[in-house]
């Protein structure tokens, strides 16, 4: 007996899927904990008080010191390499203030494209820079909230990897854009525990950095949960 239309149909089709890869449409995650050289509280002094009690000279000289987690400035991105993952600039979560003769946060991970907003939050002027290359930019000098209202503090980040930031006026301020290629990022909790969750299974490089320490890169397939612990040093 010849097979007929619709059984050669089905015939086909089963074939054609069955040469498909095992994880079509499945998810993976990668958690873990990341481990510092140095895991310890920072603290930063708000320099550039000088400045502002000049501003307002009735106030009494004082300092301010700034506790942040010591996970704060690291970020976990997975980087695909079995398959090329859809790419869009960041809507949410794109805004660097200037706080305390601070920028916050001091590093921000955004997919390349991401327009950046930087929101000057203090009662005295300043400025941010780069001079990375590919993107160099200067907002010039602006009080609080004038870079909100002429839209002057948005920047679009063309490039990727580390843009660096400065403020011309307070030469203590130091952030970082970090551009990435990738929609799969998180940082790490202020324990140090970090998730990435909806992973389409496959091979990535797995990347950690922090701007004071050695980048680590490690290159692994991922299915299903899977737990990786990284530390980072000098």
């Amino acid at each position: 007996m010849k097979p007929n239309f619709l059984q050669v149909t089905l015939a086909l089709t089963v074939l054609c899927f069955s040469n498909l890869p095992i994880a079509f449409g499945q998810t993976a995650e990668l958690k873990g904990k990341i481990t510092l050289s140095v895991p310890k509280v920072s603290q930063r002094l708000a320099r550039g008080q000088a400045y502002r009690n000049r501003l307002a000279p009735e106030k009494p000289m004082e300092s301010k010191a700034m506790s942040s987690s010591a996970y704060a400035d690291v970020v976990v991105s997975a980087h695909p390499i079995s398959f090329k993952p859809k790419l869009q600039p960041l809507t949410k979560n794109r805004t660097i203030d200037q706080r305390d003769a601070t920028f916050i946060p001091r590093v921000l991970p955004v997919t390349q494209g991401t327009v950046v907003q930087f929101i000057n939050n203090d009662p005295f002027y300043h400025n941010v820079f780069s001079l990375t290359p590919g993107n160099e930019f200067n907002i010039g000098r602006r009080m609080r909230g004038e870079v909100v209202q002429k839209k002057i503090g948005e920047r679009k980040i063309e490039g990727l990897g580390e843009v660096k930031l400065f403020c011309d006026i307070h030469t203590q301020m130091n952030a970082v854009i970090l551009s990435l290629d990738t929609p799969y990022f998180t940082k790490p909790d202020a324990n140090g525990n970090y998730s990435l969750k909806d992973l389409p299974e496959g091979r990535y490089e797995v990347r950690v950095y922090h701007p004071d320490l050695m980048p680590v890169i490690e290159k692994m397939e991922l299915k299903g949960s899977v737990e990786k612990d990284f530390t980072l040093s000098r």
